[in-house]
């Protein structure tokens, strides 16, 4: 597959997958919105109406749900943008940052609930809830349960953190509602301090719910590492890429709704460059078209290195030193091809020679294998591999 391959089809499939998945976004945000909008006025309604401090909370968590539906529809349009050179990973942290705004809005209102309830309670004001507000729970327990399962559904789909936090937001006005409908049943039951009581149950589960999605944000803004079982398929893949060998080294982090990764290829250590940087391309695109990694750096290695130092000469040098030498042999007519390898911590020249017409192989032979001895004088190198030809003859020698 040709690098002009990669740099063109990829980011076309890139650029649709974005425009999908915000698309999908903003769909479930808008209905959500517009459901709890209706929810928010109606529980209110019904929280005054029926006489309920427990269903005006609920009521008050439906309309921190219009923020956090605002939150969602702004960072998902921002996760959506093409990298650029300011942010050249992307934007998806803003889902990140958005599900972490979205967890201190929940333990913010929940705070402010919690409060009011205690002032009511203070004050002696217990009031006896009435049906408006049974009827106002039952209703948000349907529509709320109805909303978790069509936006987990669709968040989990997409891949989007913020969009999945937003399902369990949901979720929470759900169990409020359920912690709600107890409280005002055993109110109207005659125990009145259930209203109140079931009002503090549910700020405990909206607290809860916003610490939990507070945390999680946190440690993908730590880069937080992909899960297990994503990490189980990147491995499958680069180990069943033709050319690799094995691998190390490998890293894979989260950036909102992507992942990207890192990671130690090892090839046959006599492969030219072009087929190994081939080999390290088939690998990334193979991650980005079948796991949906949004990119990959592919570090191309002859061996496992971990265990072996960096050999640190200067290549020029011993290349110029190994034509010098090759130079002053009698009989050498040119040096080209000087390739040096770094094996196991140890050094190997190769190159070819072209011998003068006049010269018998068996001289030649002669002659390569004293060039090789006083190469190898030299203790950084190990071994010495020679090729060489003659009119219509073609020699080879190695030592080590």
């Amino acid at each position: 597959m040709s690098d002009s391959h990669f740099k063109n089809h990829v980011p076309c499939i890139e650029g649709q997958k974005n425009k999908d998945r915000l698309n999908e976004a903003l769909k479930v945000t808008v209905v959500g919105a517009v459901t709890n909008f209706l929810l928010a006025v109606g529980k209110l309604t019904a929280g005054i109406l029926g006489s309920s401090s427990a269903m005006v909370a609920d009521a008050v968590h439906s309309l921190s749900d219009l923020v956090t539906d605002v939150v969602v529809y702004v960072s998902a349009t921002i996760a959506a943008q093409e990298a650029d050179e300011a942010h050249p990973y992307g934007h998806g942290r803003a889902e990140t940052i958005g599900a972490a705004v979205m967890g201190a809005v929940l333990i913010v209102v929940g705070i402010i609930i919690v409060f009011e309830v205690i002032d009511r309670l203070m004050a002696g004001e217990v009031l006896v809830p009435t049906w408006p507000a049974i009827c106002g729970a039952l209703v948000s327990i349907v529509a709320n349960e109805w909303l978790y399962f069509y936006t987990v559904k669709i968040g989990r789909k997409i891949n989007n953190d913020v969009v999945v936090a937003n399902a369990w937001h949901h979720r929470t006005d759900s169990i409020s509602s359920v912690a709600a409908l107890i409280g005002i049943g055993g109110a109207m039951a005659g125990f009145p301090l259930l209203d109140p009581l079931a009002a503090i149950v549910i700020v405990f589960l909206i607290v809860k719910v916003g610490g939990e999605i507070m945390w999680k944000a946190f440690q993908d803004l730590m880069d937080r590492s992909a899960s297990p079982e994503q990490l189980e398929e990147i491995k499958e893949i680069i180990m069943h890429a033709s050319g690799v060998r094995h691998f190390h080294e490998l890293r894979a982090r989260r950036v909102g709704g992507d992942i990207f990764v890192d990671a130690h290829i090892v090839v046959q250590p006599n492969i030219s460059v072009s087929e190994a940087h081939n080999i390290a391309e088939t690998v990334r695109y193979n991650l980005k078209d079948k796991v949906g990694v949004a990119d990959a750096l592919i570090h191309i290695d002859a061996e496992d290195d971990m265990t072996f130092k960096l050999m640190l000469v200067d290549r020029e040098k011993m290349a110029e030193k190994v034509r010098a030498k090759a130079e002053s042999v009698e009989g050498v007519k040119g040096v080209w091809g000087v390739t040096i390898h770094y094996l196991a911590g140890k050094m190997c020249v190769e190159f070819s020679l072209e011998m003068d017409d006049s010269i018998t192989i068996a001289k030649a032979k002669e002659l390569a294998v004293g060039l090789k001895e006083e190469l190898l004088e030299d203790e950084s190198i190990d071994t010495v591999v020679i090729h060489g030809s003659l009119t219509g003859a073609f020699f080879d020698n190695e030592a080590k």
